[in-house]
């Protein structure tokens, strides 16, 4: 009896998950009703994965995006960071390029990739000749169609800015004490033409400081999965 009932409900749990045949019938009020909860709840923990992101949106994108990816699986990671990252990589290719959602899904993307290197990260020197020099592994630049301030300002209910020229870039790294800081234009200019062999040394010494930045010889050892079909 006990062996039956725990199949029963193995059996009922693998069918909410749309995984087989449910075991009880799937138009009765019940299982609609627990599927509704179900489907709320992942939503739920989606926005609160998201939620900065989703704040730039209209109402009616922002169900469209969350609908869509609870139904191909999303919501259901045990850990919220886990959730955002698989959650993030869903919606970049979702949403218009440029958009100061866009913008702020990258934001949230190096912020994460940032707090994922700073704690085994050791600050490099500049050598002389020691080779390419690369785009930091968990290193990113952003560049804000706005004022990031009044942008983020905007997202506790005022109205958000003009989308305007990209003017605004923002450098992100693991040895940055906030691991975030405003770009000057010179090193805007040089995130964009890496990699390269050499740069200003007075430009080059704080961003490899930062881990903005690194040399080629380092070893990139990062691997994130984002589930079946999530990131799709």
């Amino acid at each position: 009896m006990t062996g039956s009932l725990a199949a029963f409900q193995s059996d009922l749990g693998r069918a909410l998950r749309g995984e087989r045949a449910c075991p009880i019938d799937p138009h009765s009020a019940g299982f609609r009703f627990t599927m509704q909860v179900r489907h709320s709840w992942r939503k739920g923990r989606a926005m609160l994965a998201a939620r900065t992101v989703l704040s730039a949106l209209g109402n009616d994108e922002r169900q469209k995006l969350l609908d869509e990816y609870v139904d191909h699986g999303g919501g259901l990671e045990m850990f919220l960071a886990k959730e955002a990252e698989c959650f993030l990589a869903f919606l970049k290719p979702r949403l218009s390029d440029p958009s100061h959602a866009l913008t702020l899904c990258e934001m949230q993307q190096a912020l994460y990739q940032a707090r994922l290197g700073a704690s085994t990260f050791v600050p490099q020197q500049r050598r002389v000749g020691a080779g390419l020099v690369r785009r930091g592994r968990h290193g990113t630049l952003i560049r804000f169609h706005a004022d990031p301030g009044a942008l983020l300002t905007a997202l506790n209910g005022g109205a958000l800015p003009p989308v305007g020229p990209p003017d605004h870039a923002v450098v992100f790294g693991p040895g940055l004490p906030n691991l975030f800081r405003p770009a000057t234009d010179a090193e805007a200019q040089l995130w964009a033409s890496l990699p390269l062999t050499d740069a200003s040394p007075a430009l080059l010494a704080p961003l490899l400081a930062e881990g903005v930045v690194e040399y080629s010889d380092v070893a990139d050892v990062r691997a994130c999965t984002h589930g079946p079909d999530i990131a799709r």
